[in-house]
């Protein structure tokens, strides 16, 4: 089963990024929920957890879905309530890997990632730019939200399996490159590059947590 939802995953994850490259907002967003979705269902499925620790996975990736929703819409109110969200999974994910188990040696390892990733203008730019784009508020949203997802790599580079440290990193990465299209200026094919960035990285971060449990 759990092979059949990652291909299906693959699939919508794919027709996915080629909607948005087409403009086709419709087929975009059905697309977009759904491979959340799928990967909510591959959460609740793959390997061998404990209740707890699956539990507080699809908790994870649910909120993950319900900030796609929200981010549908461009409008701030929309980013915010999607920023919200998505602290809100980072969180669960951050608990998931305590449940699993980390290893605070290994965890960081994560540390030189996340000084390269936030060294490179995301205090220079995106932060001036956050607080240009919605004052203080969103600027200080901005960076409640880099410690969240900070704190989630770090928890995920210290759990066993190696490609939920990798799916961390990549996740990170993909709201780097969200954060700097939308208020720094924009990136040639952002939308497709965070797209493809999230799908892989959240997969790699399940797939990485279930098997260190």
């Amino acid at each position: 089963m759990t092979v059949a939802l990652v291909a299906a995953f693959g699939v919508v994850a794919v027709v996915n990024w080629g909607a948005g490259q087409r403009r086709d907002r419709r087929l975009e967003a059905i697309t977009k929920v759904l491979a959340t979705a799928i990967l909510a269902a591959v959460a609740a499925s793959a390997g061998d957890m404990s209740v707890g620790a699956r539990t507080v996975l699809v908790v994870a990736v649910v909120l993950c879905l319900v900030g796609d929703v929200a981010l549908l819409g461009d409008s701030d109110e929309r980013f915010v309530a999607g920023l919200g969200s998505f602290a809100a999974g980072h969180l669960a994910y951050v608990v998931t890997a305590l449940l699993v188990g980390v290893s605070w040696p290994r965890a960081l390892l994560a540390v030189p990632f996340l000084a390269v990733l936030f060294a490179f203008r995301f205090v220079s730019r995106i932060i001036p730019g956050a607080r240009r784009h919605g004052g203080g508020a969103l600027a200080g949203a901005v960076v409640f939200y880099a410690a969240v997802i900070s704190a989630m790599v770090v928890t995920a580079t210290g759990t066993p399996c190696w490609s939920a440290a990798a799916g961390a990193m990549v996740f990170a990465v993909s709201d780097w490159i969200l954060g700097y299209n939308r208020f720094v200026q924009p990136i040639r094919r952002a939308q497709l590059v965070v797209m493809a960035s999230y799908h892989v990285g959240q997969l790699l971060l399940i797939l990485g947590l279930v098997a260190g449990a």
